[in-house]
């Protein structure tokens, strides 16, 4: 209902968000360049934006796109792959991860996880965020209710939204402004929210002027943020115009992931590796244009011509005739040019390799040797992965775990997720345990770590073998599983260990002790054949 209550806190959402606003201004100039260099077709900072307009014009190299594109791409298949499970669920307790129905009940929940994501638009969006992240260093990534799939996704560039954050240095808040018609307003909101005598002239807007854009601010906060245990936020559609509250949504959870690349401390903004690479790209972009200038001088220089001996215009197209005074001596010379366009091209290497370097392409790209073997590939291909291990952690804490937070309370609320077993019942806390390429080349260490332990004591076991009794090949096993996640379904569990251990056991003394009565009744055999002759 519009009245003096709702206009004013119209009014306090407005000035929060044109606050947010003016911080950013400083970041816009600097975001329209990135986009320009390394996203051309997300070029449209300040939302001026033609269809059908073409996004190279001012380029002279790719590069600085391909680096973006091939780093996007690789964060794409290792961190989020489609056909791997990338995370798995822990209570945070050994004792109740081991546990058999705990297990296969996680693994049941991260498969339906998986299954959820890959049958949306998660895959498609996810790519346009790393390419939004490794180019313009902060995107958001809005993830919403589907009554088809569940859950939907939606990417935008950051310069869409203003951001804030809490005292953690969490993002807990975003702004954005939505240009949208009267005839969308009203289809969106419904006419009912206009219904007072001081929206007259909004009225005639509706009927008289139904395309006319107005400005609407979508503002989300959380809805108590003094209360650290509400999870609740808070999400409202404000009209610019006469200050109309439009429509006001509470959200069980936080509805976006706001990935950084990597951020100063005093600022809420990100950094990027494009960032570090931009003076290369402009400066490569100036020389190429240069080079491209020589290599045309070189290759069809000026023409010298008489200014009296030839008909004009001189044709200089393959198989032109050209018509001269008969008698004339001079001829049409080319003029000489020093060009070198060989020494920019050596330049030109040399900053494309410095761009490369900035986006990890060396890394990103294995080099093979013609004498290396599989198990050398393999360590090559885990110490590629860790050198991208520091950019992990960041990540993980902003845009994997909102992802998987926010689609795991969707899906509980729709009862997606089979019942849980009763030791699950005081069990609240899950967490997430990341399985992609990246975490398992983190921890393939630890897998190892068994294998330089028995190389270095080799001698040792040779002479002294029962130094293995030391190792516990059991807990040895279920660790590696865990690292390189082996499911559950293909381990059985310690009591089925047990079991068949026990049988084996048992079957092994009968079988013996059958052994042990052939022999002694072949033994009494023998000795009553022997009493007999005697």
């Amino acid at each position: 209902m519009y009245n003096e209550k709702s206009k004013e806190k119209a009014r306090k959402l407005l000035q929060e968000f044109d606050r947010m606003k003016g911080r950013r201004v400083n970041w816009d100039t600097y975001w329209e360049d990135l986009a320009e260099y390394f996203i051309p077709r997300k070029d449209n900072v300040y939302g001026y934006k033609i269809e059908g307009e073409r996004k190279h014009n001012r380029l002279y190299d790719s590069t600085s796109i391909q680096a973006a594109e091939l780093l996007a791409s690789s964060l794409h298949g290792m961190l989020t792959n489609p056909s791997s499970l990338w995370f798995d669920l822990s209570t945070g307790t050994t004792k109740l991860d081991d546990d058999k129905d705990v297990r296969q009940y996680l693994q049941d929940c991260v498969q339906i996880l998986i299954d959820t994501l890959n049958q949306s638009n998660f895959q498609e969006e996810i790519h346009e965020t790393y390419l939004d992240l490794v180019g313009i260093g902060t995107t958001v990534l809005q993830i919403e209710e589907d009554e088809i799939n569940d859950v939907r996704f939606k990417s935008s560039p950051i310069y869409w939204s203003y951001i804030e954050e809490d005292e953690r240095g969490v993002v807990n808040q975003i702004g954005r402004k939505i240009d949208m018609t009267w005839q969308q307003i009203v289809r969106k909101f419904g006419e009912d929210v206009f219904k007072s005598d001081e929206l007259m002239d909004i009225h005639d807007c509706i009927k008289n002027k139904p395309h006319m854009k107005e400005e609407v601010i979508y503002m989300v906060k959380p809805e108590d943020a003094n209360d650290p245990k509400n999870t609740k936020f808070v999400g409202t559609y404000t009209l610019r115009k006469k200050d109309v509250m439009l429509k006001e949504v509470t959200y069980q959870s936080w509805p976006f992931a706001v990935p950084r690349w990597t951020k100063l401390n005093e600022e809420v903004y990100g950094r990027c590796p494009a960032m570090k690479s931009l003076p290369d790209v402009k400066m490569l972009n100036a020389v190429m244009k240069t080079v491209i200038r020589g290599m045309q001088k070189a290759i069809d220089p000026p023409l010298m011509v008489p200014d009296n001996g030839f008909l004009l215009p001189i044709r200089t197209t393959p198989g032109g005739t050209n018509f001269y005074r008969t008698g004339m001596k001079d001829r049409i010379e080319s003029f000489p040019v020093a060009a070198r366009p060989d020494i920019g091209l050596d330049f030109v290497d040399n900053i494309r390799g410095r761009i490369r370097e900035h986006f990890f392409v060396d890394q990103l790209q294995l080099i093979q040797q013609r004498d290396m073997t599989a198990t050398e590939v393999m360590e090559r291909s885990d110490e590629r992965l860790r050198f991208l291990g520091p950019i992990l952690g960041r990540l993980n804490n902003e845009l994997l775990k909102p992802i998987i937070d926010r689609v795991f309370d969707i899906l509980t609320r729709r009862g997606r997720f089979p019942k849980p077993p009763e030791q699950l019942k005081d069990s609240n806390d899950i967490k997430i345990v990341y399985t992609s390429q990246i975490a398992k080349a983190q921890r393939t260490g630890e897998a190892n770590t068994l294998t330089k332990v028995i190389q270095a004591t080799g001698l040792l076991l040779e002479a002294q073998p029962d130094v293995l009794d030391n190792i516990n090949g059991d807990e040895v096993l279920r660790h590696n599983a865990k690292i390189f996640g082996l499911p559950e379904t293909m381990l059985n569990s310690k009591k089925q260990v047990e079991g068949t251990r026990k049988a084996r056991a048992e079957q092994q003394q009968a079988a013996a002790q059958a052994q042990q009565d052939n022999m002694n009744a072949d033994t009494q055999q023998k000795q009553a054949a022997a009493n007999n002759q005697g």
